[in-house]
């Protein structure tokens, strides 16, 4: 996906720096509806990947140990072009059109999941209690054995609340 346009003169919405251009944290809107944020990568960032960005801008590959861990609620980006580690980039927070890294088949309209593959989706029906994705919405289907990245909508990405399966009486 290309997104060409930007509300800012200088941003560049399709490739990492090694130098810091902006401030981390800062937000700027794209083409396609989408909002992103500028984040330092602390390890190498693939096309698609969800990735935790923590409060001073650093962002790493999310994964279910995050959504376990977290009870103030995570900062979920969409890494839509490889970063390096150490390399400077903005992460797509909102849009439609957009990368998302999925792990076996995951169709178009399913719910999903964070996967314990870092930074990747799944079916909601192949992950653990818990880590249900809300705010996702997959489009295009990813699938494949491995790893491929779908196409889809993304609305501020985060853990939905584990619901009870038991009935109330």
């Amino acid at each position: 996906m290309a997104f060409t346009t930007s509300s800012q003169i200088g941003v560049d919405l399709n490739n990492a720096s090694s130098t810091q251009l902006f401030t981390l944290n800062q937000s700027v809107l794209g083409s396609d509806d989408s909002l992103w944020q500028y984040v330092v990568a602390t390890a190498a960032l693939v096309t698609g990947q969800l990735v935790a960005i923590q409060p001073q801008g650093t962002a790493i590959a999310l994964s279910t140990g995050f959504v376990a861990a977290s009870t103030g609620g995570l900062d979920i980006g969409v890494a839509q072009f490889p970063i390096s580690s150490t390399q400077y980039g903005f992460v797509a927070k909102k849009g439609t059109n957009l990368y998302i890294l999925c792990s076996g088949t995951v169709p178009p309209t399913t719910q999903v999941a964070f996967s314990a593959t870092s930074g990747a989706l799944v079916t909601s029906l192949l992950a653990a209690v818990g880590n249900t994705a809300a705010g996702i919405y997959i489009t295009t289907s990813a699938s494949t054995a491995g790893l491929s990245c779908a196409i889809g909508i993304v609305t501020f990405p985060r853990a939905a609340p584990a619901t009870s399966t038991t009935p109330m009486s």
